[in-house]
């Protein structure tokens, strides 16, 4: 009998320690899993690269007339800070096409006086002209507006459509 409960109990004791380990092995294989999953999600390519956006449109101009515009945003994500270029071309008195350039850093503004969710891009310029504001509506096109955060023009036309995106 003696013999019987010494060899049950170190049956209890090997099965025991066996399942133990198995147990551990498996936690561990979890852990790896998990642990090379992270290592490609750090490792994606994507992350940072710099992105160009580019708007097209008419604008409405600071002396009441509207110019053909593309307004070119480089930035690592839409809604963060970066650089930007802005060519408008107009028809001065005579007729005759003039073309403005100008270039600088676009910052990311959120909220605006009745819009607390708005977000705008505010443009300052590296040749001291004066800064613009562009508000981002709900179908990718920027609206100008004025130094009061109102849109310059109620006009819809008066927008910067989202054309392209690329790296």
């Amino acid at each position: 009998m003696k013999k019987n409960v010494l060899f049950a109990a170190v049956a209890a004791t090997f099965l025991f320690s066996a399942c133990n380990s198995c147990s551990n092995e498996n936690q561990q294989g979890i852990v790896m899993e998990s642990e090379t999953d992270s290592i490609y999600f750090i490792n994606d390519s994507t992350i940072g690269d710099k992105q160009t956006f580019i708007f097209e449109g008419l604008m409405p101009l600071t002396n009441g007339k509207a110019g053909n515009t593309v307004l070119t945003i480089q930035t690592v994500n839409l809604n963060e800070d970066g650089t930007y270029t802005i060519n408008t071309t107009y028809l001065d008195e005579n007729s005759s096409p003039v073309t403005n350039s100008d270039s600088g850093s676009a910052f990311i503004l959120i909220g605006i006086p009745n819009d607390s969710t708005a977000i705008v891009y505010e443009l300052i310029s590296d040749n001291n002209n004066p800064k613009m504001n562009f508000k981002v509506n709900g179908d990718s096109s920027l609206t100008r507006l004025n130094n009061k955060m109102q849109p310059i023009s109620q006009n819809p036309a008066h927008r910067l459509i989202h054309k392209k995106s690329s790296k």
